[in-house]
């Protein structure tokens, strides 16, 4: 795995005749945050957005663990691709929505996991529910570490025979313990979508375990960058260490894929 811009991840980005860049948002476009409701994004990183869903021949999706209703509020960008709760729930530029393999008695089973959630970790100081209507997540990023390994093993005990009778999987991500339907993953979700442009090359940007399926999706097709600070075993194979790095990445995209079609376009005009 190679650290920081590359002579050839710079290269792939100029010279893809079509590109589909697809980008993690917590600890990938913006940093972590105590509470989901806190990791905003910047008037600057909406503008640089909205650059790179203008961009000729470029599709931008942004893949995400949060609900669509989240992501909907804290990203309103014109043209840009929404992919929520690990890839269960995309919603197109066309504003058209796809639920991917959910039940029909999905409601349900949400009410009584909920319900459920709330009576194990009543009184435990810094979890936080979150209901994203098609799964549930618990926060702990405020809860004591040393309380919060317990706290969590006794939750998984209570819980497990609903999730197990539900079809729910536990998916463990960075201060968080998601139950969701076990219908797909973020690697699924990038190859639906890259089905659909078939001859555009795949570039994913992520940093948590939940983006290790899109990796490997793109494996081969494309790059997968990791956003870290250490050097951790992956399947991308690019390494940038924080979002910071990650808008500057964004940046170069947006000055390469210009300059890329603006020289095609001169070339054209000459013949």
């Amino acid at each position: 795995m190679r650290n920081g811009f590359t002579r050839e991840i710079l290269g792939f980005i100029r010279d893809a005749r079509r590109l589909f860049l697809f980008l993690d948002y917590d600890g990938t476009l913006v940093p972590l945050a105590p509470t989901p409701e806190e990791a905003r994004p910047s008037p600057q990183l909406l503008e640089m957005i909205e650059r790179l869903c203008a961009l000729p021949e470029t599709r931008v999706a942004v893949v995400s663990g949060r609900s669509i209703q989240d992501l909907k509020r804290f990203l309103p960008v014109f043209g840009l691709y929404l992919v929520g709760v690990h890839g269960l729930e995309i919603v197109y530029p066309t504003g058209e929505t796809v639920v991917r393999g959910c039940k029909e008695d999905l409601q349900r089973w949400i009410d009584k996991l909920a319900e459920k959630l709330e009576v194990v970790l009543k009184g435990k100081r810094g979890f936080l529910i979150e209901n994203k209507n098609i799964a549930l997540a618990v926060h702990y990023r405020l809860a004591d570490p040393h309380q919060a390994t317990e706290v969590l093993r006794h939750l998984y005990r209570e819980v497990e025979p609903l999730i197990r009778e539900a079809g729910f999987i536990a998916r463990s991500g960075k201060k968080v313990l998601e139950f969701c339907p076990a219908v797909g993953n973020k690697g699924d979700a990038v190859s639906f979508l890259l089905s659909q442009w078939p001859d555009a090359v795949p570039l994913y940007i992520g940093d948590d375990e939940t983006d290790e399926d899109a990796f490997q999706a793109v494996a081969g097709k494309g790059l997968g960058v990791l956003v870290a600070e250490h050097p951790r075993p992956t399947n991308a194979c690019f390494r940038l260490q924080n979002p910071r790095e990650v808008a500057s990445l964004l940046e170069e995209i947006c000055r390469l894929r210009s300059a890329y079609n603006c020289t095609k376009e001169n070339l054209l005009g000459r013949r």
